[in-house]
């Protein structure tokens, strides 16, 4: 017992000087309300929901720092002074400067934010044409988003909505958003006709008109949705395209009891019309006399039976008054498609194109594939020739082909004239758009394909080509207005098993909105994860086969030098 209580005196007396020390005190108080003050203000400008605590431990560690020096000023002094203090003032220095440093960059970098997009498809980020039409707003819009709190789902779809926003605010300051929980205020809801959540009304507030976006089974918001709506709140009125059906052509094929789809549909393809704000229909000239004014162009894909005299007519009519008509046909197409085309001096050939140089792989050079990095996209150069040295439409031309690098046709013909070049009428244009390479064929026997010297014709061929025209090869002089027809070689490409690989999407659809004269392309490309395969020609897929083994190789005859060397 005494022991014990021996110990407790001695351990008092050891902590009494430190106790009664001032000294001691004060150096205690100053490094508490240091640290105090350096831990308050990294919080104050880092957690933004902490601030008002931040706040108190900021004032907490001044008072602790100001109580110190008046506690001992003596050693508080004799602690900046010396030797050790120097160094610890100096190391507090530049921890201070350490800290501003990084809180005035972080706060530049919150005012001043820029967001970089890694991803390959730049699915975080806005497109260009998207951009364009948000800075370019004349008049105010507004989007008047109604989500109910504390639902899972739409807390989801919430986070979706207002990234998008966000982003389209951003480019325009006449732009705004708010977000409204319709239970708390019905009597808005009410006022702009919602009657199921989550929905985002945009409005024009110049005029007051109002066009609604719903949620899709609980899909994400896309842009291309957003964008639509805002265009059509501000009057901007949907143009129309047309595909023609009565003649076996590819048409929709999702089965509305599975929904499912099938792959040589092309679903893919009028959904993407439809995100790049057209009004697609279907038309059967069985039921027509002639085609609907509104028609902005006409797309005719694939057909396989006959074309009745009645209809052709109807074509014809149609082109003759500026008509757009974005023809694909396959290989060896019934006899009367030829015979319209041929009115402009071309047809379309019997025998597929093969092209050993640039094809697909696996294929036995019957896919042809065009690359920009073969120069199969025609240069501006050689549009010049096409269009007269018309740089404007030069470059509007250009643009369906600006941006894509590959693009394939699974089984493609040649579009072949008939007429030569000097004897083409000067308001009949042919004007090439892509082309296979210069040791293409075509091919008799697609089931053994070899070029044979005596009876395969060699290429290049064209296999897009647009004719601009104001009356038909027969006539010397125009007959009527400029029409413009885009003739493809294959029609494949487009279907739903297709029209996601490489940019066959990109290609059709900037293609469409070319013919529908949207020259300033208001085409948002879908924001989409694509599946990525490697496609390669012949020449590239050997090259792969032979130099996949070389890694190995080399690290066995690496490991044989480095034992040589040490054994």
């Amino acid at each position: 017992m005494n022991k014990y209580l021996d110990n407790i005196k001695n351990i008092s007396t050891d902590i009494k000087p430190f106790v009664t020390n001032l000294n001691y005190w004060s150096i205690l108080l100053l490094i508490s309300g240091t640290l105090s003050i350096i831990f308050g203000t990294i919080s104050y400008f880092v957690i933004i929901e902490i601030k008002d605590f931040a706040l108190s431990v900021i004032i907490a560690g001044a008072t602790l720092s100001l109580l110190g020096i008046l506690i001992s000023p003596k050693s508080t002094t004799l602690i900046f002074k010396g030797r050790r203090g120097r160094y610890g003032t100096n190391t507090l220095i530049m921890l201070i400067a350490f800290i501003s440093i990084a809180i005035l960059a972080n706060s530049f970098f919150i005012l001043n934010s820029y967001r970089l997009d890694t991803t390959a498809t730049r699915v975080f980020s806005l497109s260009k044409q998207t951009n364009k039409i948000i800075s370019n707003l004349e008049t105010p819009v507004r989007a008047n988003a109604f989500f109910v709190p504390n639902d899972p789902q739409q807390e989801k779809l919430k986070t979706n909505a207002e990234d998008l926003l966000g982003e389209f605010a951003k480019n325009s300051n006449k732009f705004s958003y708010r977000f409204t929980d319709p239970q708390l205020n019905k009597t808005l809801a009410i006022k702009y006709g919602v009657m199921q959540y989550p929905a985002i009304i945009f409005e024009d507030l110049s005029t007051g008109k109002l066009q609604p976006v719903y949620e899709k089974g609980f899909n994400p918001f896309s842009e291309q949705d957003f964008v639509t709506a805002m265009l059509i709140s501000m009057g901007d009125k949907q143009k129309v395209i047309y595909y023609s059906t009565g003649h076996k052509e590819k048409s929709l094929s999702r089965d509305t009891t599975t929904n499912e789809i099938s792959d040589p549909g092309i679903d893919y393809l009028v959904e993407g019309l439809k995100r790049d704000n057209y009004n697609v229909k279907s038309i059967n000239f069985d039921q027509i006399e002639k085609m609907p004014e509104d028609t902005a162009a006409l797309m005719i894909i694939g057909p396989i039976s006959a074309l009745p005299k009645k209809h052709a007519q109807i074509l014809v009519n149609y082109i003759a008054t500026g008509g757009r008509v974005a023809l694909l046909l396959d290989p060896n197409p019934h006899i009367t498609w030829n015979d319209l085309i041929n009115n402009w001096g071309i047809i379309v050939s019997q025998q597929p194109v093969a092209d050993p140089l640039s094809s697909l792989a696996g294929s036995n050079f019957l896919t042809p594939l065009i690359q920009k990095s073969n120069n199969q996209f025609v240069p501006e150069k050689n549009l010049l020739e096409f269009t007269g040295n018309d740089k404007s439409e030069t470059k509007r031309i250009q643009s369906i082909t600006d941006q894509i690098n590959a693009v394939f046709f699974p089984g493609s013909g040649a579009i072949l004239e008939t007429i030569p070049a000097a004897d083409r009428p000067l308001h009949v244009k042919n004007i090439q758009i892509a082309v296979s390479t210069s040791i293409s064929w075509l091919e008799s026997n697609i089931e053994k394909p070899k070029f044979d010297q005596e009876t395969d014709i060699r290429g290049p061929f064209s296999l897009i080509t647009i004719i601009e025209s104001q009356g038909p090869v027969n006539s010397n002089i125009p007959v009527f207005d400029l029409s413009k027809i885009m003739i493809f070689a294959d029609s494949d490409f487009v279907t739903n098993k297709w029209f996601y690989s490489n940019q066959n999407s990109d290609l059709i659809l900037n293609s469409l909105a070319w013919l529908a004269e949207d020259y300033e392309v208001i085409s948002i490309r879908p924001k989409v994860v694509p599946f990525r395969s490697l496609v390669v020609n012949r020449r590239e897929r050997e090259f792969l086969k032979w130099s996949s083994g070389l890694p190995f190789i080399l690290m066995i005859t690496t490991s044989i030098v480095v034992w040589w060397r040490r054994r």
